[in-house]
């Protein structure tokens, strides 16, 4: 394996210190989900790992289990990829603009530093794309990057419900992360 060990959680017998049990956590053939990474996949990467602490639920036999995934093998990954960069740009942006909305300021600079992030991000987004493909993630982040500029000016003017508009906004937006993320950590189901 070019990439380490696998990250494959396994139990093992205390007596005897044997393996009892191992889950593949990048499916090997015969596996349940095989092939989800690519036919060699299994070969060609280490996979995601378990740093955590492992709980165990004895009442029903199953042992729950977090895995982490290494940058290069999300970037690597058809499904995974546009997922990460959705989620990752989304949560960036939620961030920022919950300092900007928590930092005690006037309407009026909060309304300018909210219309100057989500016009660098849209700017930055339109260049980002080679060929601007018109789908429904597209007219969402292009609704949403609308919606916050209309509330910047709104706030910076003083009229048309910024701070609503902005509620609004920030409650759509955080639903979309919530859907990105789940997306993301569900793609290879």
């Amino acid at each position: 394996n070019r990439w380490g060990i696998p990250g494959d959680p396994r139990g093992f017998d205390l007596l005897t210190g044997k393996e009892v049990w191992r889950f593949h956590t990048v499916p090997h053939p015969g596996d349940p989900n095989f092939g989800t990474w690519g036919l060699n996949g299994w070969q060609d990467r280490k996979g995601p790992g378990s740093w955590m602490p492992l709980t165990v639920d004895t009442e029903n036999g199953l042992v729950f289990v977090a895995l982490s995934i290494h940058l290069r093998a999300v970037l690597e990954h058809p499904l995974l990829k546009p997922r990460a960069v959705i989620a990752l740009t989304v949560l960036a942006t939620q961030i920022v603009i919950a300092a900007i909305v928590l930092t005690p300021q006037s309407p009026n600079l909060m309304g300018i530093e909210i219309f100057a992030l989500n016009a660098s991000f849209l700017v930055v987004e339109l260049r980002q794309r080679r060929s601007i493909a018109i789908n429904q993630a597209s007219v969402i982040s292009f609704a949403i990057r609308v919606l916050y500029i209309y509330a910047a000016i709104s706030l910076f003017l003083g009229v048309g419900g910024g701070f609503y508009v902005l509620a609004f906004v920030i409650v759509v937006t955080l639903g979309r992360t919530m859907a990105s993320c789940w997306a993301l950590l569900t793609a290879l189901e």
